[in-house]
């Protein structure tokens, strides 16, 4: 294991860890809210109102409806990375289906078979097929949540069927492949015997590819405002929320306010990128051991 892959997981697992038990890592309540409170100082009773900057007692402060910014982004991290997850494994087992599915019928026609909408940017598509679920939806909530990564799971597979075909009539057409169909394996046998263990990493490598380019869509989608789990908006005054305080969803949520209260729009946005650098790292790492056993498989 080398130190990019080493580092990359542990910061997978660090988050992961927070996601799953985040009521351990902040001192409030889900949802918690509070636009005003008082505070002792030795010259009085001082009131201090939302949006507060960050103090000891709100470590990462506090947006203008008086929610902890640290415990929505605590609580909103497990809709992060298992939309990441999720979506990244779906593309992953589909997208190889296909591919595997395409060599072995003898029709490695790279994605010409997925290519009407190749034109169309993937977050425009997205955008369109999602938003008309999303704002105020009666879905809120993880039945919501899966509906959007089954939209998300849809895109951007031409690119993964076309590396998966070339890569397994690749290895169809290697003498060891050869040597088992003279010997009376069916297609069956060759690709779970002989293909399958040789392109479980090409499917590793590509399942870490795509956590990175799920993570980059669902931020652009999150700047529009539309955000994984749901949207709420009111109307007197109109107010837009995020039904999961997900990450990106903050991010967009709180890009207005880039020139005050930055803080508001710093947290969220440190751990959009801590996240990605962790599948970016955890990505990097798994090409360079790839590269590393090619090296030593050729030096045999």
């Amino acid at each position: 294991m080398n130190a990019r892959l080493a580092s990359g997981m542990a910061i997978l697992v660090a988050l992961i860890v927070v996601a799953a038990w985040p009521g351990a890592f902040t001192r409030f309540p889900r949802d918690y809210s509070d636009t005003i409170r008082s505070v002792e100082t030795p010259s009085g009773t001082e009131w201090l109102f939302a949006p507060e900057a960050p103090s000891s007692y709100y470590p990462c402060g506090t947006d203008q409806y008086g929610y902890d910014i640290l415990t929505r982004i605590v609580w909103g991290l497990r809709w992060t990375l298992g939309c990441v997850f999720l979506v990244a494994a779906a593309r992953t087992v589909i997208g190889g289906t296909i591919g595997g599915v395409r060599a072995l019928a003898g029709r490695p026609g790279g994605d010409r078979g997925l290519s009407p909408l190749s034109g169309i940017p993937s977050f425009v598509i997205a955008f369109f097929a999602i938003y008309p679920f999303s704002i105020n939806s009666p879905w809120q909530g993880w039945r919501l949540f899966l509906f959007q990564c089954a939209i998300l799971s849809l895109l951007d597979l031409g690119p993964i069927v076309g590396a998966t075909a070339a890569k397994t009539s690749a290895l169809l057409a290697a003498p060891f492949v050869e040597a088992a169909s003279s010997c009376g394996a069916g297609n069956a046998w060759k690709f779970r015997r002989h293909v399958m263990p040789f392109l479980a990493e090409e499917l590793l490598e590509c399942f870490a590819d795509q956590t990175v380019a799920v993570l980059q869509l669902v931020g652009r989608l999150g700047v529009f405002m539309l955000f994984i789990g749901g949207t709420t908006m009111s109307f007197d005054p109109l107010i837009l929320n995020s039904a999961t305080s997900e990450i990106t969803g903050l991010i967009g949520l709180y890009r207005i306010r880039l020139l005050g209260a930055r803080w508001m729009l710093v947290w969220p946005l440190v751990s959009y990128l801590l996240v990605l650098a962790g599948t970016r790292t955890f990505a990097s790492g798994l090409r360079e051991r790839e590269r590393r056993r090619h090296r030593l498989y050729d030096a045999r």
